[in-house]
């Protein structure tokens, strides 16, 4: 009797104990969902709301990464055991150390001391968000998120398409903040017309959204006999978003990034060894190139004419033996321009987009550099790395990045095979090339996009296939 009673304690215990877990774990997904929709809605926040607190709202997402820390840590749930992880903690480490070093040398007064915290944020502070999500993100939060992005991009194209639309100066566009110097210069795109913001700050952040956007459109229609992610009318409304906002964007990086996430569901739907997601991977992206090859110009002349006309005036501006192309691929080389750069580089975040909205920064000689694709050539993060932490930390974060990739693309590419689902390769193309080479400690939000959805790459290889598997079945994760 006494066993049996000692046995029923301990059974009693262990259930408090996983009882307390999820509920920590509840709280850090509620967390994860404010911090994605922080990332979707600050940019109308400084635009819209709050314009006259613009410059504090670079850092409204970092009090709630901060709890989401404290509740890891204080329930003994924080990653580890991650080798790339401590690599991080390393460098980020090494980058505090050298933060007063470039201080003085450079002799910057104490305010930029501001510019140094933000850039180690960009550069360090999200690392292990992504790692968190990965632990903790079962399958239904996974759908969860794709869920909320086929809503977030149906309440955005009536904005995008309305942006583009209206003149530069407008409300929608500019922004209500009194003073110009406050206000939002979004970048031209052909015949009067401006590159849509949605409800960024920057057209940079549409394309992002785009592209995410197209992955939960199309996984959604690849498992809509499951209907895993959502009914068919939100599929529907989603698709009609995705293809507006794609002709009004004008942004020719989201068309790229689309392009690659139709590649990577393809092939994603031949090696799962599954013929009816095969076809059905094959079949979607196919209807979309003909949509928007066939019906576009009919449908919404205005726009083509734009994105065709931008596209002939780019190519003939364009400095680059490959035109649109080798401007892609800058990323991969622009650093070399950077070799000469001092040791210690020039000051952690002067890079940054931030750093170059305030008046007072005054920018290091690289950002004068001719580096063949004019002054400054910020369209390579992997230079930008060299001017904020120096060759040798600078390189290190490169490896970091290249490692991560690497590292990522055989777990993805492992789990779909194995595990019949096609989610995380198609995640991957997103999130793994902007980890590879995107603007992550440049601007703010494609750096809060590659760690939450390099987070959730992660937990959807974590997918387990199940015995219906091959007869079309969906999976689970593995917990």
């Amino acid at each position: 009797m006494a066993v049996l009673s000692q046995q029923m304690i301990r059974e009693a215990d262990a259930s408090r104990a996983a009882y307390r877990r999820e509920a920590a774990r509840v709280w850090m997904v509620r967390t994860i969902f404010v911090l994605y929709w922080l990332l979707i809605f600050t940019g109308a926040l400084r635009k819209w709301g709050l314009p006259q607190l613009q410059k504090p709202l670079f850092f409204i997402s970092v009090p709630f990464t901060l709890w989401l820390y404290g509740i890891s840590l204080m329930k003994n749930m924080w990653p580890r055991g991650v080798a790339l992880l401590n690599f991080a903690y390393l460098l980020a480490g090494a980058a505090v150390l050298l933060i007063p070093v470039q201080m003085i040398i450079g002799h910057y007064a104490l305010r930029y001391g501001i510019i140094a915290g933000y850039g180690w944020l960009n550069y360090f502070f999200y690392i292990p968000l992504t790692f968190i999500i990965a632990k903790e993100f079962n399958q239904d939060d996974v759908l969860r998120l794709l869920r909320h992005t086929l809503w977030i991009g149906i309440v955005s194209a009536p904005v995008v398409a309305l942006q583009f639309m209206s003149p530069p100066n407008s409300h929608i566009n500019a922004g209500d903040a009194a003073g110009a110097a406050n206000q939002f210069n979004q970048l031209s795109s052909a015949l009067g017309h401006i590159r849509p913001a949605g409800f960024f700050s920057s057209s940079m952040g549409l394309g992002l959204l785009i592209s995410t956007l197209t992955i939960a459109v199309l996984y959604g229609w690849i498992t809509s006999a499951q209907n895993m992610v959502a009914r068919r009318w939100v599929l529907v409304l989603a698709t009609m978003a995705l293809l507006s906002m794609l002709a009004f964007s004008g942004n020719r990086g989201a068309f790229a990034q689309s392009g690659i996430v139709l590649v990577a569901t393809a092939i994603a739907g031949i090696i799962s060894n599954r013929r009816q997601l095969a076809i059905r991977a094959g079949f979607f992206p196919l209807l979309a190139i003909g949509f928007l090859v066939v019906l576009w110009p009919i449908i919404l002349p205005n726009s083509y004419e734009a994105f065709i006309t931008r596209w002939d005036q780019a190519a003939e501006a364009s400095a680059f033996a490959l035109g649109p192309f080798g401007r892609a691929l800058y990323g991969l080389y622009g650093w070399i321009y950077y070799l000469n750069t001092p040791v210690t580089g020039y000051l952690l975040g002067i890079a940054t987009n931030a750093a170059a909205r305030l008046s007072w920064v005054q920018m290091p000689t690289a950002f004068y550099t001719w580096t063949g694709y004019g002054i400054w050539g910020r369209e390579s993060n992997w230079a930008a790395h060299l001017v904020d932490l120096g060759l040798v930390l600078g390189l290190g974060y490169t490896l970091f990045r290249i490692w991560f990739t690497l590292w990522l693309l055989v777990k993805v590419w492992k789990s779909t095979k194995k595990n019949h689902d096609p989610l995380a390769l198609m995640l991957f193309s997103f999130a793994g090339e902007v980890i590879f080479m995107g603007s992550i400690t440049i601007q703010g939000t494609v750096n809060g996009y590659a760690w939450i959805f390099l987070g959730v790459t992660l937990a959807a290889a974590k997918f387990v296939s199940t015995k219906n598997d091959h007869a079309g079945g969906p999976a689970r994760l593995e917990r």
